[in-house]
């Protein structure tokens, strides 16, 4: 591979590099998108030949010294703001991370930084469906085996001692598969918690099946506590990031999803008024020990000065790389108007639940009206019931490796991986970016998903008769 190839995939921790048969984790070579047919947008995306030149360029202009990493993230800072602000809104940073996974240590070290060393209570919605590592890191731990600082860590060890914190989980379905409303018991737990520990809650708009927190608890809840919002998968429009910064939130985003940029790039927009309390508080290096393990100087923004001391000065040009695919993305679609994105979205979600009606082994999840249009969750239905986590994990596995009969026309066939709930486990459907834009200009020819769900029909039914057999 070039010294460009080898970046994409650098950067970050074991799961965005490639295996010995040149695959990632989720089957697919992060720089070959060519002839892929995907409905996937998670974090197996490969670099998009639609920015891959003005990626490239800002490969060659760092490895060149023409410019820092520094002094690329300054200009995508600019750009992310331009892209997301309207004249109204509130000013914000905009810290960088290796992953979305990463970005929950900073509301633990923010609140070190302001509330010293009481323990931290962390509220967590949605966890099944949220990112692998978020759980450990939302406890402070390390979430995987290697950071961008540190070659090798010890997965779920503290990223440091005395770091206290504690955690409530608020799942995402109940058995059945309905969406569970957590909002009385959300407020329940901050009474019970707030005289003793520092709170954090952490809310998901836009979970893997697209379940979406209402903005209504943040709004009728109490605002001595923190309030983090994953919206890593930007299925949100920028007014909403707007209203959100206004209500004081820290916002989570990643371009590795809707924006289909390969794996991973993370960042935390911070509103400005947040950051004066954090600016105002004297830092010294036990604040943030262990914090500098998972991050770099370059990740905070340039007027963290005092902040920005304790952390070395690691240039991470693959994630400079990711993140600069993200924006070119989201730069791209920004040519079209929202309305044409948003009908493109809805008549996919509406007609492809159509098509899922006439096939008999496809369910789609109830309360799918609470989830965004942009994702589709479906169960599949065997001889013996429903496909279980494994035999979902199979059926993934043997549609985007084992090859389909339209190798003609596409070389790779992908969707979301499966996600589990319960005991329960589905797969997803979903449009990213650049299948948003195909489907303008393509007048709304939805002919490619029909293939799609035709194939995963034909994949089932070789599951399930080998599931018989067993």
């Amino acid at each position: 591979m070039t010294n460009f190839e080898l970046a994409i995939t650098a950067g970050g921790d074991e799961r965005i590099e490639l295996k010995d048969n040149g695959l990632n984790k989720y089957f697919l070579n992060p720089n070959d998108a060519d002839s892929i047919l995907s409905r996937a947008s998670c974090t197996c995306s490969p670099l998009s030949n639609d920015v891959k030149a003005r990626v490239k360029a800002a490969f060659k202009v760092m490895t060149s010294n023409e410019a820092t990493v520094e002094d690329i993230r300054i200009k995508q800072r600019y750009r992310m703001k331009a892209l997301l602000q309207n004249s109204s809104s509130t000013d914000f940073n905009i810290f960088f991370a290796p992953s979305g996974s990463d970005l929950c240590y900073y509301p633990l070290l923010f609140s070190k930084i302001l509330n010293g060393d009481k323990p931290i209570m962390s509220l967590i919605t949605r966890p099944e469906e949220l990112g692998t590592g978020s759980i450990l890191a939302n406890t402070g731990k390390y979430h995987a085996d290697k950071t961008q600082v540190l070659e090798k860590v010890n997965k779920g060890e503290s990223i440091r001692s005395g770091l206290d914190v504690d955690h409530i989980l608020f799942p995402a379905r109940s058995a059945d598969g309905s969406v569970i409303d957590h909002k009385k018991k959300i407020y329940k737990a901050i009474d019970k918690y707030r005289a003793s520990h520092a709170i954090i809650v952490n809310l998901v708009i836009g979970s893997k099946s697209g379940i979406e927190d209402s903005v209504s608890i943040i709004k009728d809840g109490p605002d001595d506590v923190t309030w983090v919002v994953d919206l890593c998968q930007m299925r949100a429009r920028p007014k909403l990031f707007n209203e959100l910064l206004a209500e004081n939130c820290l916002l989570m985003i990643t371009g590795s999803k809707f924006y289909q940029s390969p794996p991973f790039s993370g960042a935390l927009l911070v509103p400005e008024s947040y950051a004066e309390g954090i600016m105002k508080e004297t830092i010294n290096q036990e604040i943030v020990d262990g914090f500098d393990t998972v991050y770099s100087k370059y990740d905070i923004p340039p007027s963290y000065r005092k902040l920005r001391e304790f952390f070395i000065p690691h240039e991470n040009i693959g994630l400079t790389l990711r993140w600069e695919a993200a924006i070119c993305e989201t730069e791209n679609l920004s040519k079209y108007t929202e309305r044409e994105a948003t009908f493109a979205i809805s008549n996919w979600n509406r007609r492809l639940i159509d098509y899922f009606d006439t096939k008999d082994c496809f369910e789609l999840l109830p309360d799918q009206d609470l989830t965004n249009n942009s994702i589709l969750s479906v169960k599949i239905k065997g001889s013996n019931g429903y496909f279980d986590a494994e035999a979902l994990k199979s059926l993934y596995e043997h549609l985007v490796t084992r090859g389909h009969e339209y190798q003609d026309r596409f070389k790779n066939l992908t969707i979301g991986q499966p996600v589990t709930y319960e005991e329960h486990a589905f797969v997803r459907f979903a449009l990213g970016s650049t299948n948003v834009r195909e489907l303008i200009e393509s007048n709304h020819d939805m002919s490619n998903d029909f293939l799609l769900i035709d194939v995963l029909e034909k994949i089932s039914k070789i599951i399930d008769s080998k599931l018989g057999q067993r």
